[in-house]
């Protein structure tokens, strides 16, 4: 069956879709605009909010393993989901009732922390809830449900542009943020079948915290883990250059925009087809491949921002980084395939490995020779971790749990 239809056609992958959209909400509108609104709004210098996005990103780590080991561990999803979500609702009416510092920091050290956990718990969910259809199907139910996160980066973002350019202030990002998450919240709390009583078996794996970290923490799984950080860092390179790089060349803010829109709308078609690529090549060869392209794309970047084909190599990294966003958290789940949450703890670890790898090549970067020798490091980077995982599996996947 067509993954799209499947989706549509089962009641927990419809809520679980439903509820990554309103968290896409939420990601789509904090994340742009949480550092003007902690140095412009609030009045911390940008060395205090280096320090608080430092600290907010290392604790969403810790919850997030804490949380995967305790859902494999006793099987309480719903009720894990439910304190995320109501986590992250608190935190953005504190923010926006508080209108101060102290809010600002309680919300993003400690109830944010929390509800960042949802994204990885939101995918273990979804799987959960595919295994009970066909195996053939299962991967590409996983990329329309991923697909689903992107639509309010671009549905959002333009909305957030006119809604602030006509003068409204920033704090309202909380108060949409709170709506949002309240809303995610509502789904599993009325709706979501009680644990226990899904369709799927879900036992608890027993473990204790220590034993979950020894799983996820073997040499093996590490080294894969920092592959695909290394591949998932081109896409924060991408993030971190592309607006620097295009008004460099002399082009507005309004190319930036469209420039990232149609990266965005070219991922999203991308990843709704991405179930047949899956079964016929293996996701390997899929990230191995997309990072080799993503490669040639900051390659390029630089060389062709101000000409016309810029527009071409916009849709060149949006359909890279369609498998980059999509197929690397199906393999850390794979790796673990016994212990879901412990999986979805790997995609939290490897995103923040990748954001510190981008970040450190961009502050080398562009130290030692500016924007366009940050992304040709960054090229190599991303190139070097596409071979280093298809030589790591070249004879075959290896399970782990």
């Amino acid at each position: 069956m067509n993954p799209i239809a499947r989706v549509a056609g089962d009641g927990a992958l419809r809520l679980v879709t439903l509820a990554i959209l309103f968290f896409g909400t939420f990601i789509a509108s904090i994340s742009p605009y949480q550092s003007l609104l902690a140095v412009e709004w609030f009045g911390f210098s940008d060395a205090q909010y280096a320090v608080i996005f430092t600290t907010g990103a290392g604790l969403s780590l810790l919850c997030a393993l804490g949380v995967g080991a305790m859902n494999d561990r006793t099987g309480r999803r719903r009720n894990a989901a439910r304190l995320a979500a109501g986590a992250g609702m608190a935190g953005a009416l504190l923010a926006f009732l508080a209108d101060a510092r102290w809010g600002y920091l309680v919300a993003h050290l400690l109830f944010f922390p929390i509800s960042a956990t949802l994204f990885a718990q939101l995918f273990t969910l979804s799987r959960l809830a595919g295994s009970i259809h066909p195996a053939e199907e299962r991967a590409g139910i996983q990329t329309v449900v991923r697909a689903a996160f992107a639509v309010p980066f671009i549905v959002v973002l333009p909305l957030w542009a006119v809604i602030l350019g006509a003068g409204a202030d920033l704090l309202w990002v909380y108060a949409a943020c709170a709506v949002a998450a309240g809303a995610t919240l509502a789904i599993f709390v009325f709706r979501w079948p009680r644990d226990g009583q899904t369709r799927w078996p879900d036992p608890g794996s027993g473990l204790g915290l220590g034993a979950a970290l020894r799983e996820i923490s073997a040499p093996s799984v590490l080294v894969r883990v920092a592959a695909l950080a290394g591949v998932m860092a081109g896409i924060q390179i991408y993030m971190i250059l592309s607006g620097l790089i295009l008004t460099a060349t002399g082009r507005g803010t309004g190319d930036v925009a469209l420039f990232a829109a149609l990266v965005a709308g070219t991922e999203i078609p991308f990843m709704l087809v991405m179930g047949r690529p899956i079964l016929r090549w293996g996701p390997v060869r899929l990230i191995a491949g997309a990072a080799l392209l993503h490669a040639a794309f900051l390659t390029a970047f630089p060389l062709l921002g101000a000409t016309p084909v810029v527009w071409l190599l916009a849709i060149v990294a949006g359909s890279a980084a369609s498998v980059i966003l999509t197929v690397p958290m199906l393999y850390l789940q794979d790796l673990l395939h016994r212990r879901p949450g412990a999986g979805g703890s790997l995609i939290a670890l490897c995103n923040l490995g990748a954001q510190l790898i981008g970040a450190a090549i961009f502050a080398a970067g562009t130290a030692l020779g500016g924007y366009a020798l940050a992304a040709w490091i960054g090229a190599g980077v991303v190139a070097a971790s596409g071979i280093a995982i298809a030589w790591l599996d070249r004879a075959g996947r290896p399970v782990y749990a």
